[in-house]
């Protein structure tokens, strides 16, 4: 045998021992048979590609949270943090909202409490933006402000006219002897130019791109977090750029909501940009005393909040869990935002046995599209939410990029967590569960001025999709399988 012949006889065993080896990690996961299956499909009829595509797309990070990896403990260690304020403000909060009886509020609470430890905080003020118009000035504003620190996390940093007037202020603040910090994920913020940043990074700003790591290109960090002097915090879903305040080229309008927070519920937020920063091999430690609330407990008055974290470092799906409780402790209503609609099976379960059981359920998405691959999928999940029925709006004024949710009228979580599986279970995402009428009354207002530009979908819609983008749309959502 000559030698290129045994060379190419170890690749090919080598290649044998790697495709059974994910062969055996497939089948003692405890993933959704439907996942599994789909994987061992694709492996079974292309098994070069396949074996790539999973090394890439389909490694189940939560396992190894389940084996306590370092990046569990990373996170939990920035989120040690928080005790001081969670044993000072936490309990008075608690007993605050457990006075509004055992209602559908309180059932969400201990979820979000016993899955991801999101004790009920106080935030001392809480504005909540429609439009990057309301959020953007008020966030310049407070940067502009800082004395201390600043940190700044986003899934997407562009480069245009916001994030030019951002630079300079930054720059004005370095100067002035504030600590910036800026997270921003690297592989959705690739095309992007980096001019800007560079220029913060000469200046003496931390700059860290999350997850640049080939084996790791499907997790990504899609939360949205600023804080700013450890007194107030900005989250939801906008990212820094111009479209979000303006639509920009591809869209008239873009519509979007975030929230301003103070108080000691500013200090989750801190944490979670402290872990993440840790993970992405950082070694600062982001919750140190001038990074965090300067007072843990609230003011009278306080709106109790929850900050819920979900990623595959957390040991389950919080924010899905979260939401498949809302639609089970609902008594009268729920309405969802989300501009993109590829649900697991356990959260289109609830939808559909909400909506069957005569309550409110109505679901909003974008109508205007920004990927077409998900909005065709979409579609396919249209026909039981109907049938069961629930309503189902397409938001057509411009680009709806809300991810809230509205229970009843006691309680509203806004966030950065889209109902699609790639934010349910793979990304870090973030949501503010905000326990209080007023709030929710304000939202639900909202709401119903958003679908007055909707259109209402209906069966007869769905009936009217012609066969070849049938097939298209399911064919399409099958790959949704394999993330």
């Amino acid at each position: 045998m000559t030698a290129q012949a045994i060379a190419t006889s170890i690749v090919g065993a080598l290649y044998g021992v790697a495709l059974l080896s994910i062969i055996f990690v497939l089948v003692t996961d405890d993933r959704e048979p439907t996942i599994v299956m789909s994987w061992l499909f694709v492996l079974g009829i292309a098994p070069t590609f396949g074996f790539v595509a999973y090394l890439l797309l389909g490694r189940n990070f939560r396992r190894e949270t389940r084996a306590g990896s370092p990046g569990v403990q990373l996170m939990r260690s920035a989120l040690e943090a928080l005790q001081p304020v969670q044993e000072a403000a936490g309990p008075v909060l608690t007993a605050m909202l457990e006075s509004r009886s055992d209602g559908p509020a309180t059932r969400v609470a201990r979820v979000a409490q016993r899955e991801a430890n999101a004790s009920v905080l106080g935030a001392d003020t809480l504005e909540i933006f429609y439009s990057g118009k309301q959020k953007f000035p008020r966030l310049l504003a407070d940067l502009a402000e800082a004395q201390h620190t600043i940190t700044l996390m986003y899934l997407i940093w562009e480069r245009d006219e916001l994030t030019a007037k951002v630079t300079e202020i930054l720059l004005g603040r370095i100067a002035a002897g504030v600590e910036v910090v800026i997270l921003y994920d690297w592989f959705t913020s690739i095309r992007y130019g980096k001019s800007e940043l560079r220029r913060l990074q000469k200046a003496g700003a931390l700059v860290q791109p999350c997850y640049r790591r080939l084996l790791g290109i499907n997790y990504r960090n899609h939360m949205k977090v600023a804080t700013i002097d450890g007194r107030v915090a900005y989250t939801g879903g906008m990212n820094m750029g111009q479209e979000y305040a303006d639509g920009g080229t591809r869209f008239a309008s873009w519509r979007d909501t975030h929230l301003r927070l103070t108080g000691p519920a500013v200090a989750p937020l801190q944490a979670l940009t402290a872990g993440v920063w840790l993970l992405n091999h950082r070694t600062e430690d982001l919750t140190e005393a001038r990074f965090m609330p300067a007072t843990p407990i609230a003011e009278p008055g306080a709106i109790p909040v929850q900050i819920v974290h979900s990623s595959v470092w957390t040991l389950a799906p919080v924010n899905r869990d979260v939401f498949i409780t809302a639609l089970g402790a609902a008594t009268q209503s729920l309405w969802i935002q989300s501009p993109y609609f590829i649900p697991d099976e356990p959260l289109l379960a609830a939808m559909t046995t909400a909506a069957s059981s005569g309550l409110d359920i109505r679901f909003m998405m974008a109508g205007v599209y920004d990927k077409a691959v998900p909005w065709w999928v979409a579609h396919t999940y249209y026909r039981p939410l109907l049938e069961a029925g629930a309503r189902v709006f397409q938001y057509e004024a411009g680009f709806l990029h809300s991810k809230t949710v509205t229970l009843d009228e006691d309680l509203t979580i806004i966030g950065t967590c889209n109902w699609d599986i790639r934010s349910l279970i793979l990304h870090d995402e973030v949501s503010t569960v905000i326990h209080d009428t007023e709030v929710t009354q304000q939202h639900r207002a909202q709401y119903l001025r958003d679908q007055d530009s909707c259109r209402e979908v209906t069966l007869r819609d769905v009936d009217g999709v012609g066969p070849l983008a049938t097939i298209r749309n399911q064919a399409l959502r099958l790959t949704s399988r394999l993330l």
